[in-house]
Order: C-alpha cells, then structure tokens, then sequence
C-alpha cells in the first residue's frame, strides 16, 4: 500500500513537471561596438515579443528585471530595468547585463551578458516557439554591431604573435644596420621599434575589447574609430618593414 502511494505520488510530480518543462535557447555572440541608443532600441524591441508573449500588462505583476554594470572593476547593480542611453550612465561601458524573470510563463527568463571575454544572449520559457523567436531576433539584432577585431582571445593571441615578430623583425635589422653601418637600414629596426611599443604600451583592452557601449555625446568618432586607427598605425609600421629594406637596397 505504502509502495503504491510513493508511486502516485513520484508519477504526479514526473508529470507536473513535464507539464511545466522549460525550453532554453543560449546564443554566443561576436565582438560587439554600439551605441546605448542602439542597445535601448534592442531591449525595447525584446520588451515587445515577451509581453505579447507572456500575455496582458495585469499578469505581470511577478515579473522581475535588473541591470548590472562594471565601471571600474566594480559591478553596479540596478535592481529594475533602466535605459542604457540614461545621463547616469559613463560614456563608456565594458560590461553590460541585462536580466528579467518570470516564473511559469511561454518566455520566463531572459538574461542578456555581454563583456569582454564572452558574450551571450539566453532564452528560456515554456514555449519553444516563442523561445527560439526571442532568442533569433537578439542575436540578428546584436550581430548587425559585430566587429571583427576585439576580445581576450584576440588581444592575447595578435599579441603574442606581433610582439615576437617586431622583436624578430628589431633584433635581425639591428644585426644588418651594425654589419652595413649605412643610414639607409636604420628603417627597418626604426619600424620594428615603433611596432612593438604598439603593441606592448597601447591600453589594448580599451582599443581592442570584446564589447564596449558608448554613449551618443561622448567623443563619438575616438570611441567608435580608435580601434582602427590602432590596427592602421600597426599594418604601416609592418609595411615599413620591408619597404624600408627595399628601400636601403635601392639606394646601395
């Protein structure tokens, strides 16, 4: 007898619990460079397709939203949802975290994490339609700011390579300016030089980060091009390279 009621009582909850089984969809997202305006336009826009979701303004009652910024090294915490674009906000942001839950609904939770190592958009609710429609139009609207160049990874690993071939490039043309002893080598380790300070003494993860969000009256065209004034300085110093060594042998 005591057999039979565990086992209503253990078949009961597996069946609640398939009834009110979560889908969840988590999306990776590249390097990311935007505006707050344009961030704000994003989360609006998913605001929109969770409420229509989730149903009339009167069930929402349950519902919680945060968001969590890093300024400094130091998480700042926002316990409801407020604009990016907001005059509270620095003109740059690194680190962004949006968040909204609630509990047993066809989208329940959203949770939206972009920083400098990582970045992902997460999706989960009863409703797999309604899940995978959310989770498609965040990652289609947040690609649309990817950037090609930014992130730990990146930053280590076009680090470690650049440095060991300025280094490579310095210490050989030093070797072939002290041999041929003519003004016209000193170029090459000229560019080599140049290159490495780049490299080593440029604020790589301010130029080159995973994602930064910056708002429309900061200095818009330093924020927004200064990564690519840093990659432009790094290809002429490597085009100096050998222009500088045809160059020497031009003028023997």
């Amino acid at each position: 007898m005591r057999f039979a009621i565990v086992f209503g009582v253990w078949v009961s909850l597996a069946t609640t619990s398939l009834l009110i089984a979560q889908f969840s969809e988590t999306r990776e997202l590249p390097p990311l460079k935007l505006s707050a305006s344009e961030l704000d336009a994003i989360l609006t826009k998913a605001h929109s397709v969770t409420d229509a979701a989730n149903g009339p303004e009167a069930e929402k009652n349950s519902s919680r939203e945060s968001v969590t910024v890093r300024i400094d090294g130091h998480d700042f915490e926002i316990p409801h949802y407020s604009p990016a674009s907001s005059p509270g906000f620095p003109r740059e942001i690194f680190s962004f975290s949006y968040s909204h839950f609630q509990a047993d609904k066809p989208i329940s939770s959203v949770t939206i994490d972009l920083g400098d190592s990582s970045r992902r958009a997460s999706v989960s609710g009863e409703s797999p339609g309604r899940v995978s429609e959310l989770s498609n139009l965040l990652e289609n609207d947040l690609r649309r700011y990817s950037t090609p160049t930014g992130g730990t990874k990146f930053r280590r690993v076009t680090g470690v390579c650049l440095s060991m071939l300025f280094l490579t490039s310095l210490m050989a043309s030093s070797v072939y300016h002290w041999r041929m002893r003519r003004y016209s080598t000193l170029g090459i380790p000229i560019c080599s030089a140049l290159g490495f300070l780049i490299v080593v003494l440029l604020p790589r993860n301010r130029l080159l980060p995973g994602f930064v969000l910056y708002q429309r009256y900061s200095p818009f065209f330093l924020i927004r091009h200064v990564s690519q004034i840093s990659i432009l300085a790094l290809v002429a110093a490597l085009a100096g390279i050998p222009l500088s060594y045809f160059l020497s042998r031009n003028k023997r």
